[in-house]
């Protein structure tokens, strides 16, 4: 929207004239940038593929040109594409609940996966997501939820994901695409709308 353009103009010139931390807008801040912003989508790897990523970074060296020209397209394109992948990825989640589980298959399930890889594959994803789901079942039933209590809790849980990612509009989407400029420059600096 126009007005992003005028913000993005604004907050560019305070940042390079301004800011304390004289760091220049090229290709290596380019790279943070793009880093920033999907870890900030996608901060468990669990949406996006490997293949996603790899078309993103083509545009890796570009981030301060779109910036330095107001140009947010890209911006909005790798929101759209996660926001695809999160509808997908919730919906067979929901699936999955229908599924038997095999709680005495002996497997593991990565929970924190902030250094973890992309996956490779939609596969890859679908097996991940399967493992989450049989976790998540298999907390609330120990928690006491028999599996038809589990089931709906869960359904509740990944509509709200799905939900929340859905109300989402352009602000929310140009605040998180420059809050990922401003903390790739300084942790401590952010955009507020």
């Amino acid at each position: 929207e126009a007005q992003h353009r005028r913000a993005t103009r604004i907050i560019t010139h305070l940042i390079a004239n301004y800011h304390y931390k004289r760091t220049p807008l090229n290709d290596s801040l380019s790279e943070r940038i793009l880093d920033r912003y999907l870890e900030v989508l996608d901060p468990t790897k669990s949406y996006l593929t490997a293949a996603d990523v790899e078309e993103f970074s083509e545009h890796a060296t570009r981030f301060d040109d779109y910036l330095r020209y107001s140009d947010l397209q890209i911006a909005f394109d790798i929101f759209v594409r996660y926001r695809e992948r999160l509808e997908s990825r919730i919906e067979n989640a929901i699936a999955l609940l229908d599924y038997e589980f095999d709680f005495s298959r002996d497997e593991s399930f990565q929970f924190d996966r902030e250094d973890a890889v992309w996956a490779s594959s939609d596969a890859e994803l679908n097996e991940l997501w399967r493992k989450r789901v049989k976790n998540d079942l298999l907390a609330l039933e120990l928690a006491g939820d028999d599996f038809k209590e589990a089931k709906k809790k869960l359904t509740q849980r990944y509509q709200g994901i799905s939900r929340r990612k859905a109300q989402l509009d352009s602000e929310d989407v140009f605040q998180t695409f420059i809050n990922a400029y401003t903390t790739s420059i300084d942790p401590h600096t952010a955009y507020f709308s």
